[in-house]
């Protein structure tokens, strides 16, 4: 059965391409203020994840949301590109690195030990799936970190983000039901075929536990801490994150220049 791709945005061109995966409750106009800065250096591609945005669908079944931003690539005859995600947007970033062709991968503030998180919200599993869902999952949208842009950039990012109780509860599925330990390990499968140049670029101080952990799964990866900024790092310095950005696609896609 064909895999329907994803409501997108695309420079297009034939410079080399950047796929653009966005966090939880947010959208590919999320990453306009990146976009605009690399258009002329690189071909961008962003997408909204299902339910978000255009995009139909949901967001349960991660594995399908990868091969959905697949069959987008391929629509669009895009080869190769580096992939970049932002918080959950970093997961399917990561899964699209272990499961097809990639030239690297971005992954803006996620852990990939997801273990303790899965642990914690089935503790919330009752109170997120009924009429205490808002104050619920407050101090997620909180730590979300919007609040912590300058504006006008914080009120822009609030334009692109909707909070509904039914498209966190598909995107904490497996989070929600699964035994931590068995998420962690498949999590930790995947990890473990990212051959692709990785760069894990944190807003916030990264524990000893989460360094480790990545260091001893990801062939090729690297950590970076921008602990000043916060969750939301890319837009709060898009600048810099560009600059970044930049030199992390031109190396993966020329490694030996």
């Amino acid at each position: 059965m064909a895999v329907e791709p994803l409501a997108h945005f695309d420079t297009g061109g034939e410079l080399p391409a950047v796929v653009m995966v966005h966090g939880m409750t947010f959208s590919k106009e999320t990453w306009d203020p990146i976009v605009d800065r690399l258009r002329d250096r690189f071909r961008c591609l962003s997408v909204d994840l299902p339910g978000h945005g255009e995009s139909t669908g949901s967001g349960a079944d991660p594995m399908l949301v990868i091969e959905r931003i697949h069959a987008t690539v391929v629509e669009n005859g895009v080869v190769n590109p580096v992939v970049v995600g932002h918080s959950a947007g970093a997961l399917h970033a990561t899964g699209y690195g272990f499961a097809h062709e990639s030239s690297g991968v971005v992954n803006v503030d996620q852990s990939l030990r997801v273990g303790p998180f899965a642990g914690f919200v089935q503790t919330l599993a009752t109170a997120l799936s009924g009429r205490d869902f808002d104050v619920t999952f407050e101090p997620f949208a909180v730590s979300i970190g919007v609040g912590r842009l300058p504006e006008p950039e914080r009120e822009r990012v609030l334009t692109t983000q909707r909070i509904d109780q039914q498209l966190v509860l598909d995107y904490w599925f497996k989070p929600l039901t699964e035994r931590p330990a068995v998420l962690q390990a498949e999590i930790d499968a995947m990890l473990d075929g990212v051959k692709v140049p990785y760069l894990w670029l944190a807003g916030g101080l990264v524990e000893t536990a989460d360094r480790e952990h990545l260091l001893a799964h990801v062939a090729q990866a690297q950590i970076e801490t921008w602990s000043e900024l916060g969750h939301m790092a890319h837009l709060a310095e898009p600048d810099r994150f560009v600059t970044r950005l930049s030199q992390f696609v031109t190396s993966a896609v020329n490694p030996d220049t």
